[in-house]
């Protein structure tokens, strides 16, 4: 049983034991309903529905993409993501893209490292 069927199946049930709904008022008439003598109203609805509508015509978006009202035949071309097939893949520096550039500051980084274990050597300096 999908949601409709229980759902009618209760509107069922409510009308047998409170009976068929009726009209709250006991007039018969829908309050919706326009009366013949109402002209002016209902002429000042049309003008604001008219007025509502140009400006609505006006002020509307031109679509970005053009619609397309057909089918295409056969199957569509593969994307780039589809293509590449890297999934989830996480940002990279600049630096890390080139394995020379790379190299390069690990060997700055390891200099600087073995300068603070080691002491370089001073020549050409007499010891007096």
């Amino acid at each position: 049983q999908g949601p409709t069927e229980k759902f009618q199946r209760g509107l069922d049930m409510m009308d047998e034991m409170l009976g068929p709904p009726s009209d709250e008022d006991g007039d018969g008439e829908d309050p919706d309903e326009d009366q013949p003598d109402d002209d002016f109203y209902t002429a000042a609805k049309r003008r604001s529905e008219k007025k509502k509508a140009e400006r609505h015509e006006a002020y509307a978006v031109a679509p970005k993409f053009p619609r397309f009202e057909g089918t295409v035949e056969g199957e569509r071309a593969v994307g780039y993501q589809i293509m590449k097939n890297r999934g989830l893949v996480p940002h990279q520096k600049k630096a890390n893209k080139n394995p020379r550039v790379r190299k390069r500051e690990q060997y700055r980084k390891a200099v600087i490292r073995r300068k603070g274990a080691v002491r370089d050597i001073r020549t050409g300096e007499a010891v007096t």
